[in-house]
């Protein structure tokens, strides 16, 4: 099946949940993690959606991915947490601290939860969501394994170190940045070299610091931070402040997803939740989001841009079309999910229809 073939979303969540079950994650965490993998889907992040299905049950096999770890608390100063993630199902984890991060927000108006010994969590913007439903801000940050060249070097230091903010509005779609602070996201480069694609110029450099559009020497060499200096800058930042806050890992010390898989990776992770009200009333900030929202859409277009988008506003359009007319999963996905299929002895999620 190629990327011709739409997978109903419910189909796509009972298989991964019902997988990671298969492997020891308790049900909760097993379905958390399922909706993640698919709410990335849904929204057109196929770089974090059920394509990672596989290293994760390959961990949970190998014992890196802690299957009934529960979200520890170290250190409680009211509206900051320091957690400990335990090894955990990483995107389960996740969802607990950005959960209890909301909790806090409501007392206090702001929560923080700082996590360390955590593992690959998906998609962020998945957690920063999580605080729309609840008339807040959402923010989550993360380290990463080391495949980004910090500005001015050639070799690896930095992870890919996303953010997301979710910021919610009246009528209009939520406000949403989801981005990593390398150019691109590894899973780009890794899903061009498992379908022997060529990569972009200005993605990453080889071994010896020269651009590359060989995804083998891409990932050999390094990855490139977005915006050169300020990207890296941005990338430092979240490193210290997800990383090395809560007392975690940093950079080279952080085991890489697809390596060394019997050791826990130790992601660091930082969510908080700001609640509106604390500031203003939500229905005056929210609309004032929306007015912001259509002055920008309504400004004169770029030559060659049909229209003016806001962040997240073409993944909350996706997200909304696919939940009801099945996602259109890249071959490397399906592939993914067959192996994983075979690996379990689970029948693999069917398509439902064929896309247009």
């Amino acid at each position: 099946m190629g990327e011709s073939s739409r997978y109903a979303a419910a189909g796509l969540r009972a298989f991964c949940a019902g997988a990671l079950q298969d492997v020891g994650v308790r049900k909760g965490g097993a379905v958390e993690t399922a909706e993640g993998l698919v709410a990335a889907d849904l929204r057109g992040v196929h770089s974090h959606g059920v394509l990672r299905l596989g290293i994760y049950v390959d961990r949970l096999r190998a014992g890196s991915i802690h299957p009934e770890a529960e979200l520890a608390t170290v250190h409680d100063a009211g509206a900051v947490v320091v957690a400990d993630a335990g090894a955990g199902p990483g995107i389960a984890m996740a969802a607990r601290a950005m959960d209890l991060a909301i909790g806090r927000a409501r007392e206090y108006g702001v929560g923080l939860v700082s996590v360390r010994n955590a593992n690959h969590c998906g998609m962020l913007a998945h957690f920063a969501l999580r605080a729309i439903r609840d008339g807040m801000i959402g923010l989550a940050a993360s380290n990463a394994d080391s495949q980004v060249a910090p500005y001015g070097a050639r070799a690896k230091f930095l992870g890919t170190n996303p953010l997301a903010i979710a910021i919610p509005a009246r009528e209009e779609p939520p406000v949403v940045l989801d981005m990593a602070t390398s150019v691109v996201a590894h899973g780009k480069v890794k899903g061009a070299f498992d379908r022997g694609e060529a990569i972009p110029p200005g993605w990453a450099v080889d071994p010896e610091g020269n651009p590359t559009r060989d995804p083998a020497q891409a990932l050999a060499g390094a990855l490139l931070a977005f915006g050169g200096a300020k990207g890296s800058a941005l990338s430092i930042a979240i490193d210290l402040l997800a990383g090395v806050l809560p007392g975690g890992k940093s950079g080279p010390e952080i085991v890489p997803l697809y390596q060394r898989l019997d050791e826990p990776q130790g992601v660091g992770q930082l969510f908080a939740a700001l609640r509106v009200e604390a500031f203003d009333s939500l229905d005056t900030f929210t609309r004032r989001v929306d007015e912001t929202v259509r002055r920008i859409r309504a400004l004169p277009t770029a030559a060659g841009v049909a229209r003016v988008l806001l962040p997240g506003e073409l993944e909350h359009a996706l997200a909304i079309e696919r939940e009801t007319d099945g996602i259109p999963l890249p071959a490397d996905a399906v592939a993914e999910l067959a192996r994983v299929a075979v690996l379990l002895g689970r029948k693999p999620p069917a398509p439902m229809t064929q896309a247009p």
